[in-house]
């Protein structure tokens, strides 16, 4: 079961073991401090300088406990939150404009990898995108040889998909990237749009 609670700005869901909700300042630093270790940047080929900006904070922010943030920030962000510790458990982030199609990414944090956990922020991801934002579809790209990630995305309901050969990294490096594709019929759950936070269980609607 999860429980939606929006409002305009800020996009909520709950189930009995995380929060998943658009990012605060703090929450925000967390995430992108939960990509900054070697393993995710393998991956995640961010600028270097980014990466060495956490360098002294990372263990500090992944051990930080996050309250509520009323004022969003950081747009297209959101922060998985473990229920019983209040702890970054990983973030995803979804991208859209008039010009490219829509985009989700993800990751998990360091201590959180490896528990099959990948699929469920996925899964989430999707709801935000269809039944939150709004996207009748969703493209999710990843390089070829992250077979963690792609699993993921499979369990979670994402199909194959074509998509550019090749991908250029921030830090520059080019990898060999394969795409997935996520089309959702969903009633519309956004908390925001309802007069009151509810119960819905797991499931988004009917592929299109």
């Amino acid at each position: 079961m999860m429980r939606v609670a929006c409002s305009k700005k800020l996009h909520v869901i709950e189930t009995d073991e995380v929060v998943i909700r658009t990012t605060g300042y703090w929450s925000l630093r967390a995430a992108e401090a939960a990509g900054t270790d070697e393993d995710a940047q393998r991956w995640l080929g961010w600028p270097s300088d980014m990466v060495r900006g956490y360098e002294s904070s990372r263990d500090e922010l992944l051990n930080l406990e996050l309250d509520d943030e009323p004022d969003p920030v950081g747009s297209g962000w959101f922060a998985l939150i473990n229920r019983r510790n209040h702890r970054i458990m990983g973030t995803v982030k979804i991208t859209s404009s008039r010009s490219t199609r829509p985009e989700i990414g993800g990751y998990l944090a360091p201590q959180y990898r490896g528990q099959g956990l990948g699929a469920q922020l996925f899964t989430l991801g999707r709801i935000l995108a269809h039944a939150h934002l709004g996207l009748p579809e969703i493209y999710a790209g990843t390089e070829v040889g992250n077979v963690a990630c792609r699993q993921s995305l499979l369990k979670a309901g994402f199909t194959p998909t074509d998509g550019t050969a090749h991908h250029t990294l921030p830090d520059g490096r080019e990898v060999r990237g394969g795409w997935f594709r996520s089309a959702m019929t969903c009633d519309v759950i956004c908390g925001y749009r309802r007069s009151r936070p509810r119960w819905w269980r797991l499931g988004i609607g009917k592929r299109s």
